[in-house]
């Protein structure tokens, strides 16, 4: 049986900045993996949403 392992970060319930790796590709987009604090935040979505708004980008689920 092949096994992959991995480390899970441990996130702290008062943590309010997640820092997130980005990976290239190969096409004209970057991949990341989300941490589960946003997620639930978000309420499990199927996507989610940037949007410009000024020099900000507000992140939404959808």
């Amino acid at each position: 049986m092949n096994q992959t392992v991995s480390l899970l970060t441990r996130w702290k319930k008062d943590e309010t900045e997640f820092p997130v790796k980005l990976s290239f590709d190969g096409t004209n987009s970057m991949t990341c993996r989300i941490p589960k604090p946003i997620l639930e935040l978000l309420g499990e979505p199927e996507g989610i949403k940037f949007v410009i708004q000024g020099k900000r980008i507000v992140v939404t689920g959808s």
